[in-house]
């Protein structure tokens, strides 16, 4: 393809298959989009909710969409970004033109993009390649749109910059930007892989007076009390409620966090609330899971429901705002990359991620692995 560059991608050719290593030609960029070299891009359960089936998509496609790396070429009319930025590359396209980005609900973009219509990948025989989630980052470089990147400073390695695209910003948004949740109040979070421990710091950046982590894996109530949780609780044999109750004197929470894909985690949630409490839904299970409410008891309490889609972030606040946090020493994101792998190893990194074996698993598409990358507790947690 002319203007094109050849690259290694992992690829993904139908529901439940490995993944292939496969040279694919990736398109210049266009104009507002910019070419990206990735250094590190981390799993995240929507990755594999494609691969294994739970929500449908069209195959072949490359995912991978918690990234970060190199600019290494502009299109026209791309200026407030150079090549040689280092940049946070996620998901989220805003055109900022439609309803939606000029009310700063840049997650819910209804504007029409180039790369929408026809992928920038293609393979050997000139078949399109579909890029997930509007990134394909489990390659060795991206072509995006503009507003997908965000520069961040030489400082922060790409590993723990790229969680920053979607699941630790995704609980901090959803915390942040969605509840609002404010100095004194009660938060209870289901669920402690990347997207909890996101949530239970930007918890505790707001000032929580409590904060309840909920999990049914021992390592990862661990580390959601090493990161800011109050209180730690496993659903299976624990009672959350009593739990709850008496971590606050009697109180409910003011905020519900969903952040697993369990539907289990829907189970009796809107009986921890208090009145005027919200339950906020940040994970998303399998297409078609359903749950009941009683809606006279949620009138009669005042209380909410709200969904939060990639945590309502605007990408050009949101994230600079967490690094800022993360350079200061309160806000972890080093420890939170358990292991790494080579492209070569997507597929067992996928299964450290099915099997909770992990808080994040990064994939490193032009480096070298190095397992037990981090754990938590080290001295900038410590510092947390």
């Amino acid at each position: 393809m002319p203007g094109g560059t050849t690259v290694r991608a992992a690829v993904c050719r139908g529901v439940g298959e490995p993944q292939s290593i496969e040279q694919l030609v990736l398109a210049a960029p266009g104009p507002g989009e910019v070419r990206v070299r990735i250094d590190a891009c981390a799993v995240c359960h929507s990755d594999l909710m494609y691969t294994d089936g739970g929500w449908a998509t069209d195959f072949p496609l490359v995912m991978g969409h918690e990234a970060a790396g190199c600019i290494l070429e502009t299109g026209p009319g791309v200026a407030d970004v150079a090549v040689g930025d280092q940049v946070v590359v996620s998901l989220v396209r805003s055109c900022g033109e439609c309803p939606a980005c000029r009310r700063g609900h840049h997650v819910t973009c209804s504007g029409e993009f180039a790369l929408d219509r026809q992928s920038p990948l293609t393979d050997g025989t000139g078949s399109p390649v579909a890029q997930g989630l509007n990134t394909g980052a489990f390659a060795e470089q991206v072509v995006v749109h503009r507003s997908q990147v965000v520069p961040h400073p030489a400082d922060v390695p790409s590993t723990s910059a790229s969680l920053l695209a979607c699941g630790v910003l995704t609980g901090a948004g959803a915390v942040h930007n969605t509840a609002q949740v404010q100095a004194g109040d009660v938060v209870v979070v289901v669920g402690c892989g990347g997207v909890g421990i996101g949530a239970i710091q930007g918890a505790r950046l707001a000032g929580a007076e409590q904060i309840v982590a909920v999990d049914p894996l021992p390592d990862k109530r661990e580390s959601a009390l090493l990161l800011g949780a109050s209180h730690a609780v496993d659903p299976v044999s624990g009672d959350v409620a009593a739990v709850l109750r008496e971590a606050t004197g009697g109180r409910l929470a003011d905020h519900l966090f969903i952040t697993t894909a369990a539907p289990s985690a829907l189970d009796n949630a809107v009986e921890l609330l208090a009145p005027m409490g919200a339950l906020v839904l940040v994970g998303m299970p399998p297409d078609g899971i359903a749950f009941e409410i009683d809606p006279t008891m949620l009138a009669a309490a005042n209380q909410r429901i709200l969904g939060s889609k990639m945590g309502t972030v605007r990408l050009a606040d949101d994230i600079p705002r967490l690094i800022d946090h993360y350079r200061a020493g309160d806000f972890e994101l080093d420890a939170l990359v358990t292991t790494t792998h080579s492209l070569e190893d997507i597929d067992l990194a996928f299964d450290e991620v099915r099997r909770g074996k992990v808080l994040r698993t990064v994939i490193l598409p032009n480096g070298h692995a190095s397992p037990d990358h981090a754990t938590p507790g080290n001295d900038r947690e410590a510092d947390a």
